[in-house]
């Protein structure tokens, strides 16, 4: 009687815990690939009793008289062989002729007879055979499984595989390439893994780039801003004021008329304005 997923798991070194918590899709994947393993021997075994039966019906018979035959005829080359060499003694045949007996296939496949020469059935295994899995496999089978799911999850935003884990190993088997490099390469999670380093890297990038922007900002209304409390103190310019007045590059506000004043106060502050316009 064939065993269980869950007692060749538990034969593995699985808990019972363990095994509850396995994905319920890769309990059915593994299940499935055993019936099929299970169905695809049955089927090998009741071709192999048709072998045997066929053997024993025409092959066995028709080898035997093959070995009678092949007997025979040695009996008789033997027995003209020396009925050769006593007429090459007796001269009725040339003694130059060189006796050559006849060649026949008689070897046999190495591996088909035993010590005494007769036939061995299924001497050699016979490709493509089914065979049980042992508890390696099936802890590969369903370690493989899970790692399926699992990064098809991580890399796709939670989303299971579309494809059931059975017919994935059924692709891999037709393409000739290992399990886990065969789905690497179907859902392409070297090319999704690459790019969430790369969006994360870039987000990185941009909260710098925007603390940067944030802490200029800062400075700058620091600097000049409307609100005398915030702003910088700088050093009174008092006195370039009176070296200008002195050197005829300002005029003397004390010598202008109320009118006067003001308008240089005002082109003052829009100056003030352009020249900090120019370096933020």
């Amino acid at each position: 009687m064939a065993k269980t997923v869950e007692e060749l798991l538990r034969e593995s070194g699985l808990t019972d815990e363990q095994i509850k918590a396995l994905d319920a899709k890769v309990v059915a994947g593994v299940t499935t690939v055993l019936s099929t393993a299970a169905q695809t021997l049955e089927a090998a075994e009741h071709a192999k009793r048709a072998q045997a039966e066929q053997y024993d019906r025409d092959i066995a018979p028709a080898l035997d008289k093959w070995a009678n035959d092949q007997t025979n005829l040695a009996a008789e080359r033997d027995y003209y062989k020396t009925m050769a060499e006593k007429a090459k003694e007796g001269g009725f045949i040339p003694a130059t002729t060189p006796f050559t007996p006849p060649t026949s296939a008689t070897t046999t496949t190495a591996g088909t007879r035993d010590a005494t020469g007769r036939f061995v059935a299924n001497a050699n295994p016979v490709p493509g055979s089914p065979q049980y899995m042992t508890k390696e496999e099936t802890f590969q089978a369903v370690t493989a499984a899970q790692w399926t799911i699992a990064e098809h999850m991580r890399l796709n935003n939670g989303a299971p595989p579309p494809d059931d884990i059975e017919a994935l190993a059924n692709e891999a088997a037709q393409a000739h390439m290992p399990y886990r490099q065969y789905v690497e390469k179907k859902y392409d999670f070297s090319g999704k893994r690459d790019k969430i380093k790369a969006d994360a890297q870039k987000a990185h990038d941009d909260q710098i780039r925007k603390e940067v922007a944030e802490q200029k900002d800062k400075e700058w209304a620091e600097k000049v801003g409307s609100n005398p409390m915030t702003r910088v103190a700088e050093t009174s310019r008092f006195s370039e004021v009176r070296q200008a007045v002195k050197q005829g590059e300002r005029p003397d506000p004390l010598k202008q008329t109320r009118e006067q004043r003001r308008a240089s106060t005002r082109d003052a502050i829009r100056k003030e304005i352009a020249d900090n316009a120019t370096v933020q």
